[in-house]
């Protein structure tokens, strides 16, 4: 049988939460944002891509601090 992915449900799933917070902050920060420029609502909105991006943004930097911590462990791994 052919499988879909080679990722395992709780892998996905472990993902997809921390892809979620990453969106959380990004939302959180342009909240911020238009509350410190009292900006209209409607930029909530408007914006959204600008909070994909910088979702991504964080993502990108959550995943590259995941790879150092998984390198400095092996480090320490004795064989």
């Amino acid at each position: 049988m052919f499988r879909d992915t080679t990722f395992k449900a709780a892998s996905k799933k472990r993902e997809l939460i921390i892809f979620g917070a990453c969106f959380a902050a990004a939302f959180t920060l342009n909240v911020m944002g238009i509350i410190k420029h009292q900006s209209p609502a409607r930029e909530l909105v408007t914006q959204l891509h600008v909070v994909l991006f910088l979702t991504l943004v964080f993502y990108g930097i959550v995943i590259i601090l995941r790879v150092l911590y998984y390198m400095i462990s092996r480090l320490w791994i004795r064989k």
